[in-house]
């Protein structure tokens, strides 16, 4: 499908609860994940699109927790649902960064820690 196509079905098809969109490409084996206004935002009207799936808070964060399910806690912190990543720097040394548990906290740490 061309990218108006995948537009008008996302509009059609998304739910107050969905903020993420995994779309794909067969031709070069091509999978993203964006924020679904990002998407709209940003695809053009001829690209190529061979597919996408419509996501929810719960189903990101299982996408995430898979990557690396050893470094990725959820919990909470005054009241407030966070993620814990616990990471090594480039000298070896233990750190752990905080993020609430919101879309544009999943996508900075799929975009900018998972797929950087």
């Amino acid at each position: 499908m061309r990218g108006n196509d995948a537009v008008q079905q996302v509009k059609a098809l998304r739910t107050s609860e969905q903020s993420f969109v995994k779309w794909w490409r067969k031709d070069n084996d091509f999978v993203d994940f964006a924020l679904i206004d990002a998407f709209l935002d940003h695809v053009k009207a001829d690209d190529v699109i061979d597919g996408f799936e419509l996501l929810d808070m719960e189903m990101m964060w299982d996408v995430l927790h898979s990557l690396n399910p050893d470094t990725l806690l959820r919990g909470r912190k005054n009241g407030e649902e966070i993620i814990t990543w616990r990471w090594v720097d480039r000298d070896g040394n233990e750190k752990t960064t905080i993020y609430p548990f919101t879309p544009e906290a999943l996508m900075t740490l799929i975009d900018t820690e998972f797929f950087a």
